[in-house]
């Protein structure tokens, strides 16, 4: 237990003492919101729980995007993770610290994105709602998670942050979390339903909306973890043989 802990210290210390990370990480999407999503859901209360849970999942994937794609690649390259490397413990418990510090950011920015929600709109959902909201969205990061990681393993740190851009905004436009679904143009509209961020957007919906689990977004995200983790183990794999050889 000690052992965990101290990883998870090892993750989460350095990027508390670095704003210029987590600082635009967490108060990113609810400026954005308060920009994009208040104003709708003023105008039309009845889609602000819509709003919010859009808002909510963007927040998260990016989250998982940037605490494990930009944070691995970095440690990739740290006198740290070579240090931790010759230390007879396995992989897990640096995974482990990674997750810990991620699901810390995910609550703060939830919470402050849900806080400006509360303050500024005529918000209806019940603690019930929330809870269940937070609980799929938990659950939906996985995949984003696993992508990250998988970016992590594969691109040095330079590249990291504007990569991870380049994949974080276009896949949010395309999954429907900035605007209704309905109301994308034509070939992007084609392409929504198969993205993994309109999946996560279908099940914070349903969560917010008090409909059943979509299993085929369920399912949707399954496949999309399962191909990531597969495309994370064998760049870790690449990058473990290249720093042996």
């Amino acid at each position: 237990m000690r052992l965990f802990a101290t990883y998870i210290s090892a993750a989460f210390v350095p990027l508390i003492r670095t704003p210029a990370y987590w600082i635009p990480l967490v108060v990113f999407p609810a400026l954005l919101y308060s920009f994009f999503g208040i104003p709708p859901s003023l105008a039309n209360p009845e889609y602000a729980p819509i709003l919010l849970a859009s808002w909510s999942a963007f927040a998260v994937i990016g989250i998982g995007f940037f605490q494990f794609g930009v944070s691995i690649s970095q440690a990739r390259e740290s006198k740290w993770e070579d240090y931790a490397r010759t230390l007879p413990v396995g992989g897990l418990p640096r995974f482990v610290g990674q997750i810990v510090s991620a699901l810390v950011f995910l609550t703060i920015a939830l919470a402050l994105l849900w806080t400006v929600s509360w303050l500024a709109t005529k918000m209806t959902l019940t603690l019930a709602q929330y809870a269940r909201l937070f609980a799929s969205l938990v659950a939906g990061v996985i995949p984003f998670v696993l992508m990250g990681a998988a970016l992590g393993y594969s691109i040095p740190a330079r590249g990291a942050v504007p990569i991870a851009n380049l994949l974080y905004l276009p896949l949010a436009y395309f999954g429907g979390l900035w605007m209704p679904p309905q109301m994308l143009p034509g070939f992007v509209a084609v392409i929504s339903p198969y993205t993994p961020t309109r999946q996560l957007g279908e099940i914070a919906w349903a969560a917010v909306l008090d409909l059943p689990m979509p299993m085929g977004s369920v399912q949707g995200l399954t496949l999309y973890a399962a191909i990531s983790i597969a495309i994370a183990l064998i760049m870790w794999r690449r990058d473990e043989t290249l720093r042996n050889s």
